[in-house]
């Protein structure tokens, strides 16, 4: 009987309790909220939900994948009515989504631009941005600004009217529930290649494949990114090598936590990916080839179009028939997946309890 007392009677101390459900899944704390009240006042906490993302988010890094037979087109079905929408980016577990990427507008075309936590099932859609007839949507990008504790969407489009031609730039930002204009310098001095991958958010900013014109006048391969903090434009140099050079196709990726590119080199009866990385992040002499990887032509697998590593070893890959493959790195074998899963693109997606209503 006194056991019996002395179990009943054992606190467990709030500084542990904090530390273990800190280490839980979003979907266990949500069923805890329920619990007793002051384990659902620590779980909507702002500070515990900044432990819970570096605790548990941390080491639980998922794939939200975008296709056919996935939970993300479900996702992105409830929140468009219209047949095409596009994930733009992933950071500490919201996800930001378009209707439109890559297009001319026009006046009266609405860009429906979300920001979601598909972990909380949360969703906002930003207040409509202004854009003039005809003008051509480069991009869209989505970050996170650490110096505010906020989160930003950049929109990059071209306008060109009868007498002139300009960039505008203009930046969303959660803590004020809107859009602002941005002024860029010297915007002439490089371009964003109108191609979407989804795959640009790396160290608090989003990043582009780009154009520059060089010292001699010749148009080479850049990166452009967008800072979040500081909300500029910044070019980051690809390797000074032959692998980027010529009509070959590079995509921006992110290989075991550094900021990487995919090189493909087509060859007479392979394909050649080459993956690089940047082991000190803006600083051009620090990219490295991380690995080469050759792949038979076959009918079946054509080119892959990105690139996420998984728990170190394997490495996933998407081919241009949408379907995912994934490579053994140390046994070098690769391993596909017969069913069409995708019908666009994964990207990573941590899962989190960041919440968006503190945000409006």
């Amino acid at each position: 009987m006194r056991r019996k007392e002395f179990v009943g009677s054992f606190q467990v101390p709030e500084e542990l309790e904090r530390e273990i459900l800190s280490r839980l899944p979003v979907k266990s704390l949500f069923r805890f909220k329920t619990v007793k009240r002051s384990w659902r006042n620590l779980i909507e906490d702002s500070t515990f939900i900044a432990m819970h993302l570096n605790c548990y988010g941390s080491n639980t890094d998922g794939f939200l994948i975008h296709g056919c037979y996935s939970y993300g087109i479900e996702l992105s079905r409830s929140l468009f009515d219209q047949p095409r929408k596009f994930i733009i980016g992933s950071t500490n577990g919201l996800v930001c989504l378009s209707n439109k990427i890559r297009c001319f507008l026009k006046k009266d075309d609405t860009l429906r631009i979300h920001i979601c936590n598909p972990s909380t099932r949360e969703i906002m859609e930003l207040p409509q941005c202004h854009h003039d007839h005809n003008d051509f949507l480069f991009g869209i990008g989505f970050g996170f600004c650490r110096k505010f504790n906020d989160y930003k969407v950049v929109k990059v489009s071209y306008r060109r009217d009868s007498s002139s031609s300009e960039v505008q730039v203009q930046v969303y930002s959660t803590n004020m529930n809107s859009w602002k204009m941005m002024k860029i310098e010297n915007p002439s001095s490089w371009a964003l290649l109108p191609s979407y991958r989804g795959s640009g958010c790396f160290n608090g900013a989003f990043h582009w494949q780009g154009l520059k014109k060089s010292s001699s006048k010749k148009i080479i391969k850049t990166i452009v990114s967008f800072q979040f903090d500081e909300e500029v434009f910044r070019e980051i140099n690809l390797p000074n090598d032959p692998d980027f050079q010529g009509d070959v196709e590079y995509y921006i990726t992110e290989y075991r936590d550094f900021f990487s590119s995919l090189v493909v080199k087509p060859g007479p009866n392979v394909n050649i990916y080459k993956v690089w990385v940047m082991k000190e992040y803006s600083v051009s002499d620090s990219w490295i080839k991380q690995l080469n990887i050759e792949v038979p032509i076959s009918q079946d697998q054509v080119i892959f179009r990105s690139i996420r590593d998984i728990k170190y070893k394997d490495i996933l890959f998407q081919d241009s028939h949408h379907r995912l493959i994934w490579y053994d790195t140390k046994s070098k074998q690769m391993e596909g997946q017969s069913q069409l899963l995708l019908q666009w693109l994964c990207i990573r997606c941590k899962e989190s309890l960041v919440s968006l209503s503190q945000k409006t």
